[in-house]
């Protein structure tokens, strides 16, 4: 005997909405998740970043050594925050400082992805302002940012170059623009990420 299915008159409109109410709950808690990785690994680089000025500023008594063992007497061990050409991507490379020159070698002293340093994350951004003249520097594909320690942990300004920071402020944005942290670096050397 076969049932009659002519009453069938398909889903309810209450039905309808309740569905409906399920799919908008789920797609923005998956966009919220979204959005608090992306703030996640910019603010991780941002403590990458305050890392590794900890490792720069242990190291300004040390001789800086390039990846084939040479020493550089005489000169200093730098950071460079730069923007790759050929990726896109943030990289903070270890370099030698050359104080009498003023010029900085940048591929001889770290062996990190290639020689270009340590990678960001594709979804961080990095602006500098200095504390002094309140110039903010976007750090992209024509700007870098050298910072080096002097021998009594101050930070050392190159007051010849541009591309040399003083005392101020590293600010980690997502791609959005939003700050999602600041690494502040003082010019008594200390630092510290908010």
């Amino acid at each position: 005997m076969m049932k009659d299915n002519s009453n069938n008159k398909g889903y309810s409109l209450v039905e309808l909405i309740i569905v409906i109410a399920i799919i908008a709950i789920v797609s923005t808690m998956s966009i919220l998740s979204v959005t608090v990785l992306f703030s996640a690994k910019v603010k991780a680089d941002s403590q990458s970043f305050n890392s590794e000025l900890g490792l720069l500023k242990e190291n300004r008594f040390a001789v800086p050594v390039d990846t084939s063992g040479t020493k550089y007497e005489g000169k200093y061990n730098a950071l460079k925050l730069y923007k790759s050409a050929s990726d896109g991507r943030l990289y903070v490379q270890k370099c030698i400082y050359d104080p009498v020159t003023g010029n900085v070698t940048s591929a001889v002293a770290d062996t990190r992805n290639g020689g270009n340093g340590l990678r960001l994350t594709s979804y961080t951004s990095v602006s500098f302002a200095e504390q002094n003249s309140g110039s903010v520097v976007n750090v992209d594909g024509s700007n870098s940012v050298i910072i080096v320690y002097d021998r009594d942990g101050t930070v050392h300004l190159n007051p010849t170059s541009s591309t040399y920071v003083g005392a101020g402020k590293f600010i980690f944005k997502k791609r959005n623009g939003d700050t999602v942290a600041n690494v502040f670096l003082r010019g008594n050397g200390s630092h510290n990420v908010k």
